[in-house]
């Protein structure tokens, strides 16, 4: 029998003013809402910081946010925000912005503030705040799913809080939150996207909306990384913006799959940018598995109108080659290194995830495709 179901409870919000969304949203009646917001330092130097905080009437605000953001960053940030006592969290940033209100958000309801329990399975104490995800790139895709992506930095693992009750209530796009991107970073995060898509078809828990809203997003990824660049249009933003929302729509329900899994301790242990350490891997990948996705791709090779999957990604490797890094050689890592890489990229609930069982052969040589 095939059976599948869909969901996602986030609601979607494309704005071209998203502090005066805010101002209006946010009023309930006469109440007075307890707003936290969580964002990068940086943003509290520019003028949208000031006109946003006036709108919100000075909530507490939260930006010693990590890159990455590890067990211990976490817990700071859960210490300061403990008693905060929130009705609103407002999360402006990238993934691990987002990530990290999360993690906080969880520990509140949870009312569990020792960073190592919140993984555990535990009931719900209070009630739920609000969270509105305002994403500053086009990849993450954290706007619109429950993960919370935290690393053990000293052990050198990935953990990941998964829970139904942390989907963001909103999420709301604004171009101009990401008309102003560096170029390495449009095509990190976008990558980032690209790889949430195919893993969304290449996955033992698709389903056709999912693998819809996956093909939706690369199609629109093909046709707009050529354009990012130092005078990238807003045509081109606002395409992209909307395929990282598609792409996050699409791994909501199947997970990220083998390339986040291999991905894991290529950022941990060589400062791959996470975009590029899951997204170097797809075409072999791809290889790999096109057997048991050939209905897909043959219908993403129609609509993108060409020849075949080889000429897709021979195309995004001409547009972003000289833009960004996309060997492992190129990140320090040694042929004597693989060995260890796979032994390490069998992440608990993402390598299974894959629509076939890879086993460790498989792993180096999808590995050494890329070195």
């Amino acid at each position: 029998m095939n059976q599948w179901s869909y969901y996602n409870p986030v609601s979607i919000q494309y704005t071209d003013d998203y502090i005066q969304f805010f101002a209006e949203s946010l009023i309930q009646h006469k109440r007075k809402n307890n707003v936290v917001l969580f964002c990068y330092r940086w943003f509290e130097d520019t003028k949208q910081f000031e006109r946003l905080i006036n709108s919100l009437n000075k909530p507490f605000v939260y930006s010693e946010i990590e890159e990455n953001p590890s067990l211990t960053s976490c817990q700071k940030a859960i210490d300061t925000i403990k008693d905060n006592n929130p009705d609103i969290i407002i999360a402006i940033g990238g993934g691990s912005v987002i990530d990290t209100a999360k993690i906080v958000r969880a520990s509140w309801y949870k009312n569990i503030f020792d960073i190592n329990e919140l993984f555990k399975k535990a009931s719900i104490k209070k009630k739920i705040p609000k969270l509105i995800a305002v994403p500053t790139t086009h990849g993450t895709g954290s706007e619109v799913t429950m993960w919370a992506t935290v690393w053990d930095k000293e052990k050198k693992e990935k953990k990941s809080l998964s829970e139904i009750e942390n989907y963001p209530s909103v999420a709301v796009y604004d171009l101009a939150l990401v008309e102003d991107l560096p170029v390495n970073i449009s095509i990190i995060t976008t990558l980032d996207a690209l790889s949430h898509s195919f893993e969304a078809i290449c996955n033992k828990n698709r389903n056709p909306i999912s693998t819809q809203y996956a093909i939706q997003a690369i199609k629109l990824i093909y046709e707009n990384i050529g354009g990012i660049n130092d005078q990238t249009s807003l045509e081109t933003r606002r395409n992209l913006l909307l395929a990282a929302s598609y792409a996050g729509l699409a791994f909501s329900n199947t997970k990220t799959a083998a390339a986040h899994s291999i991905s894991y301790p290529l950022t941990l242990r060589y400062n791959i940018p996470h975009g590029i350490a899951c997204s170097m891997t797809l075409y072999p990948i791809m290889q790999l598995n096109y057997s048991s996705i050939k209905e897909e791709l043959d219908d993403l090779v129609n609509i993108l109108q060409v020849s075949n999957v080889n000429e897709f990604f021979n195309k995004i490797h001409k547009n972003i080659k000289e833009k960004v890094l996309i060997n492992l050689h190129e990140y320090g890592v040694e042929k004597s290194d693989l060995q260890s890489i796979i032994n390490e990229s069998f992440t608990e609930d993402r390598m299974e995830n894959n629509i076939i069982k890879f086993n460790r052969n498989q792993i180096k040589w999808i590995l050494e495709e890329v070195f």
